[in-house]
Formats: C-alpha cells, sequence, structure tokens
C-alpha cells in the first residue's frame, strides 16, 4: 500500500516524528513480544560488529541512535569497560524508560547514559563519539540529510557508523528466485500473505482485525494500540481525518515501502563517509526459523547476495585534512 496524496501532502519532517513518538511510546515494552524476531536473529551481528570493530587504544564512548528497549546495547556492552561511555537516547521516552530499566538490572560493566532526543540532534558535543549504532531507524526517518549531517558532527575522525536492518529497495530476483521466494513464504510464513489483504481496502482491514482481535491476544493488544495512535494524532490536530492502521504503520516506516538504494543511500545522504563494508540479508523476506526455512533463505543469499530484504553496513567519518 501507498500512501494517499492527500496524506503525503500534509507530511513534514515533525509530523512523522511526532507519529512515530506516539507510536512507540504506546508499544513500548511490547516491542520486544511483536518483534521478538529482530533481536533473535540480529543481536549476534551487533556482538560480532562490537568484537570487530572496538579499538581497545583508549575508553570509547558507543552511542546507540534510537535504542528502543535496549536489545542492542545489551549485545555490544559485553565489550566495553569500565571506563567506557554507553549512550542509550531516543525519541520516545516511554520506550527510553523500558531500556534504562532493562540495562540498570543487568550490571553492566560500562558507564550508561540515557538520553530522550528530540529527532533532530544528537546528544554528543563534537567529535566526541567513537560508533553511532542505529538499527531499524533510518526508514523511520523523513529527513536522512539532517541525520547524516549530525552524524558527521558528532563521530570523531575516523569514528564509526554502523547500521543495520533497514529495507533493501534493490532486493529483486530474477524469475526462480522470486519464485522460491514465494513458494518459502506461503509454507513457512502464511500469515505474511494474510496481512497483506488488510491494504486491500479499508473494510477488508477491519475484517481482518475483527478476526485477529478475537483469535489472537497479542494482535488484539496491538489493534488497540493502533486505535489508541489514531485517537492522539486525531486529538493533537496532525490530521484532521481519522488514519487507518495500515496507514499509520506507512507513516510510522516512512521508507519501508520504497526501501533504499546502496548508490542514493551511501552516495548522497552519507557521501561524505567512507564505506568499510556492506551486504544484505533476509532474502525470505521474513527472518527465516526451523532448518528447511533456513536452508532455503541460505540458498538464496549465496546465489543472489544483494537481493536481500534488509541491508547493513559501516561507515567510517573522513578525518579532514588540515588547511582542506
Amino acid at each position: 500500500m501507498r500512501l494517499s496524496k492527500r496524506i503525503l501532502q500534509r507530511l513534514d519532517a515533525d509530523r512523522v516524528r511526532r507519529v512515530n513518538e506516539i507510536y512507540h511510546n504506546l508499544e513500548n515494552a511490547g516491542y520486544d513480544q511483536l518483534h521478538e524476531d529482530i533481536p533473535q536473529f540480529e543481536e549476534s551481528f551487533w556482538r560480532e560488529a562490537a568484537g570487530k570493530y572496538i579499538d581497545r587504544r583508549a575508553p570509547i564512548t558507543w552511542l546507540d541512535y534510537g535504542a528502543g528497549t535496549g536489545f542492542v546495547a545489551l549485545s555490544v556492552a559485553e565489550h566495553l569497560r569500565a571506563e567506557d561511555t554507553l549512550i542509550c537516547c531516543d525519541v520516545s521516552g516511554e520506550m527510553l524508560a523500558v531500556c534504562e530499566e532493562r540495562l540498570n538490572g543487568k550490571s553492566l560493566p560500562c558507564r550508561c547514559l540515557f538520553e530522550k532526543i528530540d529527532g533532530k540532534t544528537i546528544p554528543a558535543p563534537s567529535d566526541a563519539v567513537d560508533i553511532i549504532s542505529v538499527n531499524s531507524v533510518l526508514h523511520h526517518m523523513f529527513d536522512l540529510d539532517s541525520f547524516a549531517a549530525e552524524c558527521e558532527r558528532v563521530l570523531k575522525p575516523d569514528g564509526l557508523l554502523i547500521v543495520a536492518h533497514e529495507p533493501n529497495a534493490e532486493r529483486s530476483l530474477p524469475f526462480s528466485g522470486c519464485l522460491l521466494r514465494r513458494l518459502a513464504t506461503m509454507v513457512f510464513r502464511p500469515r505474511t500473505i494474510l496481512f497483506r489483504i488488510t491494504e486491500w481496502s479499508p473494510l477488508s482491514e477491519r475484517l481482518l482485525r475483527w478476526v485477529t482481535s478475537r483469535v489472537s491476544p497479542k494482535y488484539r493488544k496491538r489493534n488497540a494500540m493502533l486505535a489508541e495512535v489514531a485517537r492522539q494524532i486525531r486529538q493533537e490536530g496532525l490530521f484532521d481525518f481519522d488514519l487507518r492502521g495500515t496507514e499509520i504503520q506507512q507513516i510510522v516506516d516512512f521508507h519501508s515501502q520504497e526501501g533504499f538504494a546502496r548508490d542514493d543511500l551511501l552516495g548522497r545522504v552519507f557521501g561524505r563517509f567512507t564505506r568499510v563494508e556492506f551486504r544484505t540479508y533476509g532474502h525470505l523476506g521474513f527472518f527465516p526459523s526451523g532448518r528447511a526455512a533456513r536452508a532455503v533463505d541460505g540458498y538464496l543469499r549465496r546465489r543472489w547476495p544483494g537481493g536481500g530484504r534488509e541491508i547493513c553496513f559501516v561507515l567510517r567519518r573522513v578525518p579532514i585534512t588540515e588547511g582542506v
């Protein structure tokens, strides 16, 4: 589903940020239950990234932008020491409270700070951060150029920006790959097809939400949450008409429909950084569970490495040369 013209005409950076704030304030602790596959399959990526990229020659400052409930912070913290600082920040105060409670209960070795952010600036002085981690955040942003400039400002020379779980615009596969992916989706993830029905019309969405609310406590809770998000959006005057649940989701995940093209993202948005690595993953379009699904995903990944649904990459801030 693509957002209608009347919605797109009203969208700007502040509205997208505020809808995200409302949405994630209400989702808060329920995020992990609803997206349990993300931490399950990506925490190993962050552990490996921390082990690979932390420079132990001096104390480091690691900033987790869009920390959510804190799974990235927990994944990297085992590589940090008492002299290091871990900064967790999020636009959602409720989400950040869950993160703080979770991390404080783990007796982490490093110093931990928690910052509620405005979605415009990064809470750090210039040239102060060694590594910025960004997991499943870029697609929520309306203004990526400003975020890239802020990352460049706060990172130290040679500092790293590590990004994961962003939608790939170039995930198309040849006919045989698409056929295999569709068949695997029907077998291993039939609910994905079911929920696409909600995009057909308001009537189909209402019908499916009515059914899921009666058969699944998890989706009953989610449907009620979306209704409350819509109520708060209307109450604040962000829109002068009621939004459907799928429309709210599309605003929250603003770039998910189209995804990010590598050359545009790394060349235009983050063009002042040096690319360290880039890869795609999630070739089935979802995280596989079970030996058979993982085998199909592995085959697609080996056969068409650039066709994964998600992208991750590591960029390095280019040091400023004196006199240039």
